[in-house]
């Protein structure tokens, strides 16, 4: 079950600072992608499962709530961005975050085969995930505009029909948005 592949925020706050120690000067700019490709993706071939996986050992933790994001983004702000909203929450929320959740591989084959590509999402391990929590968090970013990846926009498309974008709460809000959607004129 996908949804027992969540880390808690002291565990993200772990693989921040285990990010800065990999990637030294590099990690003021490190994306998601540098993390993935430096740290998760040794992490996971190491011991053959994901990196909450490997965190969480033999006490797995359910998501409750879903990080929807883009792997463009500057890392550190990327954990910001998913702290920020609990930082008065005395009971800290276990996320599922997809780099966390599943086995990272530099092999297109086992990523086509985790995530399903090709298959109908609605099989696909974001989606089982995203059927099991209560909230979706939202993190945009300054470099580049999420509704404008295909997985964030199903994963939206998903939470508008299990009803968390109209339950109070249910849909969170985080980071920046991209300076591109900042600067665009919409005329009505």
């Amino acid at each position: 079950d996908p949804a027992w592949a969540a880390v808690t925020l002291g565990q993200l706050n772990d693989l921040r600072d285990l990010a800065k120690a990999e990637l030294g000067l590099d990690y003021a700019t490190a994306t998601m992608n540098d993390v993935n490709r430096r740290v998760l993706q040794p992490v996971c071939a190491e011991h053959r499962k994901s990196y909450a996986q490997v965190v969480n050992g033999s006490e797995l933790k359910h998501a409750d709530i879903f990080v929807s994001h883009a792997w463009a983004e500057n890392f550190d702000e990327f954990v910001t961005a998913v702290n920020t909203p609990f930082a008065t929450w005395p009971v800290k929320p276990n996320v599922w975050i997809c780099a966390l959740a599943l086995v990272q591989s530099a092999d297109p084959e086992l990523v086509a085969i985790q995530v399903g590509a090709g298959d109908d999402p609605s099989h696909a391990p974001f989606t089982k995930a995203l059927e099991q929590v209560d909230k979706i968090l939202v993190v945009r970013n300054r470099q580049v505009d999420i509704y404008g990846r295909i997985w964030c926009c199903w994963e939206m498309f998903i939470a508008y029909q299990l009803g968390l974008v109209q339950k109070p709460g249910g849909l969170m809000v985080a980071g920046r948005p991209a300076d591109t959607v900042m600067q665009q004129v919409v005329d009505i």
